[in-house]
């Protein structure tokens, strides 16, 4: 009888640590991005420098999240947007495509956005609309990355700036692989009420 209840409660102790693991794993986020510099957005060929530019600073942050669920981070801070003259008869809207690297816990995997910029007579506005689909598998859970979309407004010649932000959603991946620690204490466990059983056994024939 107190065989089956050790073996019990041995068991329940391995499934109790599988249930926790992936938790575990997903505390903390270490978040990093190596920044970007986008140069002539909007230029016409008109201007020699093409002053209007979006730069987005390389940051890191860390984040805590005990479990499944989501978070916001920042991404670039600040995101600057430096606007100048365009070039004669360039008003217009444009697009731009461009990438930075983005990391988590160590893995690195290349960011790729979209953006457009607003070119009017007197003001211009920059826009980073989306991002392709990007997702960091670790050994009991994911990340999804979903970009937010980012907007400034320039009302004339000059620097402006704000932050760019992505939501992280974490997911437990369905099949988790057990700690070692855990498979150690679980072979011990067997290994310890087998050599019981064995020794009952061998009184009983005595």
């Amino acid at each position: 009888m107190r065989l089956l209840t050790k073996a019990g409660f041995g068991l329940l102790l391995l499934f109790v640590s599988l249930a926790i693991s992936p938790t575990a794993k997903a505390d903390p986020f270490v978040i990093q991005t190596g920044g970007f510099e986008l140069h002539n957005l909007g230029n016409n060929g008109t201007v020699a420098n093409g002053l209007d530019a979006l730069i987005g600073t390389a940051s890191s942050s860390s984040h805590t999240l005990n479990g499944p669920g989501s978070f916001v981070a920042t991404l670039n801070n600040p995101l600057t947007f430096i606007e100048g003259f365009t070039g004669t008869g360039s008003e217009g809207s444009f697009n731009f495509n461009f990438s930075q690297a983005l990391s988590i816990n160590g893995q690195t995997q290349m960011l790729d956005l979209v953006g457009r910029i607003d070119i009017g007579t007197f003001a211009d506005s920059v826009h980073i609309l989306s991002a392709a689909p990007l997702t960091f598998d670790f050994n009991t859970f994911s990340v999804a990355v979903t970009v937010l979309p980012a907007d400034i407004f320039g009302p004339g010649d000059g620097v402006f700036c704000d932050v760019f932000k992505a939501e992280f959603t974490v997911t437990n991946n369905c099949n988790p692989v057990p700690e070692p620690a855990t498979l150690t204490l679980l072979g011990l466990g067997l290994a310890g009420g087998a050599a019981k059983l064995r020794r009952r056994r061998r009184l009983r024939r005595s």
